[in-house]
């Protein structure tokens, strides 16, 4: 679905009539800014386990998080997600507590797999 929105918003420009060109160029600088951005973000999240860190990258959010740190990861199984930090194109993903209030949301494709690899480095995660 978002591929389809970034589609039409870098089409939208090359559909427009040549006399309000002028007119609409503001307007289609922006919305080009928009879908480059969308598009940054869907190629470019990540989630890599790297020594004792988990580092995320969904477009311009970037971060790392100490694996030995991490208290519990929650499988979010709802469309309302209620984490403040959100590097994810998945709907259905997981909920990774650390520290004393922080979280995060991130979406892995092959979720158990990647709980697994957070247990190898810290077995005493809890899994909820």
């Amino acid at each position: 679905m978002l591929w389809l929105i970034v589609l039409f918003l870098i089409a939208t420009p090359f559909f427009t009539p040549n006399q309000i060109w002028g007119e609409m160029f503001i307007p289609i600088i922006i919305v080009s800014l928009c879908a480059l951005l969308i598009l940054w973000i869907l190629l470019d999240t990540k989630y890599v386990i790297k020594n004792s860190f988990l580092h995320y990258t969904s477009g311009p959010i970037r971060g790392k998080i100490d694996i030995y740190k991490i208290n519990a990861i929650v499988h979010q199984k709802k469309w309302f997600v209620q984490s403040t930090l959100k590097p994810a194109l998945g709907s259905k993903g997981l909920i990774i507590k650390y520290g004393k209030f922080d979280d995060i949301y991130i979406s892995p494709k092959r979720k158990q797999e990647f709980i697994d690899a957070l247990l190898e480095i810290n077995p005493h995660i809890e899994i909820e």
